[in-house]
């Protein structure tokens, strides 16, 4: 049944009245529950948030169903939804194909602008129709917001048309060259050459040579030179000649192009694009053991910035490119070139230049560790303070092991307890009821995606007190855990029992008790519903052709839809899967743990690839490092970081007689550097 027909299904038993909504709705609730497994005190919630969700939820619930549905729906059913439910799952979506079906010629000025008031244009598309509706306005906003449609990047033929026609006499030539920068730095050459006359004669010709370079033109290279020494200062030129020479078979002069020291006279317009061909060109150096060269491009990361950007403050992709950029300098000139002390700047802008706690306390882990092999003690010191201060983080723990002290457990409750008039509030949210109502209809799937959307918005702590309490009345544990980890991106500390979930574990496997828990919040955040896109399913994601293997060797029968339907038969096969790995690899976590998410294969190639690090001496978490496989990377970091927090709060389960420590899950102190 569609979700559509479900809400539906509700809405008409709602008619009939209130009485016969409230039977149908608590049964389903019932049906859709588990067991909670969380331990601190229950919560008494007041009827606020227990009553049944409002008709107004059915009717929202549906209406986005049917936009997801489809991306052709007319501006106006857009318009009502993403003005009236705010953060519903999707919505950046909806928002981009809500600017696609915005035709200016139906739809009102005033409702043009009214929606992008709540909703900035994020198309450049939408950019552009918000200036036109500003200047049918006669409002003084129109010029700069023009300026901004202009500058934004490709747009439809129609807008770029009615763009120019309306604001043509105010666009100046810097307003020209902004869009040749963009419009070049996306690669879209015919926009470029539509736009090339406007252009000011000083840059006319820098971009007619790299329209030449990126259509490959014949005359490229010559265009180039008749630029002289202006060509070597210029970022997205020294990028178009970069991939040119690749493109044309020179991936050493690429290479050593960009390895010779610039200094820009005009730095590259769009620095995510930039540092895309650095990584490029820094990685092929690496692959092919040009240690210096691949240094020499990636140490150059910040040139493309002026003097004390704060990186964090940057975009998601273009922070992403640059911390890869620091991270091979780093580990490059650690590893590879012998200089622990350029390791130690380019690891602590590595940190520095995240949000997210794990690559903050990674690049500050690193850089002590470049600091000590430096021996520069005092500065180590100070690294790995700045990385203790993440707790529940692998490096953080880590970190917090080699500076002498233990790993907090998580507070039982949560910092305040929300007032009586917060939980009316936050039980009206239209979030909150399309949460509760997709429960009750046993729609744990689009239930999932309402519950990673609540908490995105989440900020304060009275926030994240109601959404633990909300999570224990849906009886959806994964919740809590998305809190957390949404929370820490942002900056803020949610470390409460909420967050770290249990589950049962099947008593044959209890000395793996810790660590199958600490696999089941990462797999599926303990959603026994959950099934990732390439089939895995349950709470310890299975495939199902694992699962079938596992369950003929327990002489269990093997039933597909128990994977997601019964959480204990589930956790029975993944607890006796994971059981046979460490037995496999001796014990070892790390590589039990990288087995269960890339299959002992990977692991075997990783053993003859990069050595054993099992072995005494070997430098463990410089193995987990060399996974090539980021996703493993990350899970095997993210596990053994989850188990030491368990660890916290179930002593008893400690298998090693030392406190929590990381080293535990990591062949003992001596192999941890």
């Amino acid at each position: 049944m569609t979700l559509t027909l479900l809400a539906a299904s509700v809405a008409a038993v709602a008619s009939t009245g209130p009485v016969a909504l409230q039977k149908i709705l608590p049964a389903a609730t019932q049906a859709a529950q588990i067991a909670p497994s969380t331990p601190g005190p229950a919560v008494t919630a007041p009827q606020a948030q227990t009553s049944a969700p409002s008709f107004a939820a059915n009717q929202a619930i549906a209406q986005w169903n049917s936009l997801r549905q489809s991306s052709s729906q007319p501006f106006s059913s857009y318009y009502s939804f993403l003005t009236t439910y705010r953060g519903f799952p999707g919505e950046t979506a909806l928002r981009r194909d809500a600017e696609r079906a915005l035709d200016p010629a139906v739809t009102p000025a005033s409702n043009i602008v009214a929606f992008f008031r709540i909703h900035p244009p994020l198309t450049p598309s939408g950019h552009a129709k918000y200036a036109l509706a500003l200047k049918g306005l006669n409002s003084g906003e129109a010029d700069a917001a023009a300026r901004t449609a202009w500058a934004s990047g490709v747009l439809p033929a129609a807008d770029e048309s009615r763009l120019l026609g309306a604001f043509g006499p105010i666009l100046t030539s810097a307003d020209h060259d902004r869009r040749m920068e963009t419009l070049l730095d996306n690669g879209d050459t015919a926009s470029a050459l539509r736009t090339l006359p406007y252009a000011s004669a000083a840059r006319r010709a820098i971009y007619d040579a790299r329209i030449a370079l990126q259509t490959r033109a014949p005359d490229a290279a010559a265009k180039v030179a008749a630029l002289g020494a202006a060509a070597s200062g210029e970022g997205g030129l020294l990028m178009d000649r970069a991939n040119w020479f690749r493109a044309t078979g020179q991936s050493l002069a690429a290479r050593n192009l960009l390895a010779m020291r610039h200094t820009f006279t005009s730095r590259p317009a769009n620095p995510e694009k930039w540092f895309e061909t650095m990584l490029t060109m820094a990685k092929g150096a690496a692959a092919d053991s040009q240690w210096q060269s691949a240094y020499q491009i990636a140490s150059q990361v910040d040139d493309a910035y002026a003097p004390n950007t704060d990186i964090s403050e940057k975009s998601y992709g273009e922070r992403d490119e640059y911390t890869s950029l620091t991270w091979l300098a780093g580990s490059t000139a650690l590893h590879r070139l012998g200089r622990p002390i350029d390791a130690i700047g380019m690891f602590e802008r590595y940190g520095r230049a995240a949000r997210s706690p794990q690559t903050r306390a990674k690049g500050f882990y690193w850089a002590a560790r470049a600091a000590s092999q430096a021996g520069q003690a005092e500065r180590g010191a100070q690294l790995l303070n700045l990385a203790a201060a993440y707790p529940d983080q692998f490096y953080g723990q880590l970190a917090m092991e080699k500076l002498g002290r233990p790993i907090p457990a998580p507070s039982p409750t949560d910092r305040v307890t929300p007032t009586p008039e917060a939980r009316a509030a936050f039980a009206r949210r239209p979030i909150v009821e399309a949460t509760r109502l997709l429960g009750m209809l046993g729609r744990r799937e689009d239930q999932a995606l309402f519950i990673r959307a609540l908490s995105e918005q989440l900020t304060t702590d009275e926030e994240h007190a109601l959404a633990d309490e909300f999570a224990r009345q849906i009886a959806r544990p994964d919740l809590g855990v998305w809190v957390a980890r949404n929370a820490r991106s942002k900056g803020s500390t949610v470390y409460t029992l909420a967050n770290f979930p249990t589950v049962p574990v099947p008593p044959a496997y209890d000395r793996h008790w810790t660590l199958a828990n600490a696999i089941t919040r990462q797999e599926s955040s303990f959603d026994r519903t959950a099934q990732s896109h390439v089939g895995a399913r349950g709470m310890m994601q299975l495939m199902p052709g694992t699962a079938r293997e596992v369950a003929g060797q327990l002489g269990m029968p093997y039933d597909l839809s128990r994977l997601t339907g019964d959480p204990q038969y589930n956790v029975m096969l993944g607890s006796k899967y994971f059981a046979d790995l460490m037995a496999r690899y001796g014990n070892f976590a790390p590589m039990a743990v990288a087995a269960y998410n890339a299959g002992p294969g990977n692991v075997n190639k990783w053993i003859r690839a990069n050595g054993d690090p099992r072995l005494p001496g070997a430098d463990v978490v410089r193995w987990i490092e060399d996974i090539p496989f980021q996703e493993t990377r990350n899970y095997v970091q993210r596990v053994l970081e989850n188990a030491v927090v368990y660890d916290t709060i179930h002593p008893q389960r400690v298998q090693l007689q030392a406190q929590n420590h990381p080293s535990n899950y990591l062949g003992g102190a001596r192999q941890v550097r």
